[in-house]
């Protein structure tokens, strides 16, 4: 399993349009194969600090989902809504 925390830092003016384009990658990302887990949640002491989790089976799963027309309008968009450029840390499991 492959784990991806992306975290996002939201220019308060553009916050309506970054949630109008996560909201659309959840909805697509969740209907992908292999995709176990895709959701946007709200930093609780920040209102415009955001992480992406998301939870793929592999890591050809997660490199299909970067070549679907969601993920490509996503990347080519989204970090004209933030502060700076979102900060990508990927996770693998560690065998027992």
């Amino acid at each position: 399993m492959i784990i991806l925390n992306v975290f996002f830092d939201v220019v308060q003016q553009h916050e309506a349009e970054f949630l109008k384009l996560l909201n659309q990658m959840v909805i697509e990302s969740n209907k992908e194969e292999g995709c176990s887990l895709y959701q946007l949640w709200r930093n609780a002491h920040d209102p415009y600090s955001y992480v992406l989790v998301e939870h793929w089976a592999s890591q050809e799963s997660l490199t299909a989902h970067g070549k679907t027309p969601h993920w490509i309008n996503f990347n080519d968009t989204v970090n004209a809504y933030l502060k700076s450029d979102y900060d990508e840390h990927h996770y693998s499991e560690i065998p027992r």
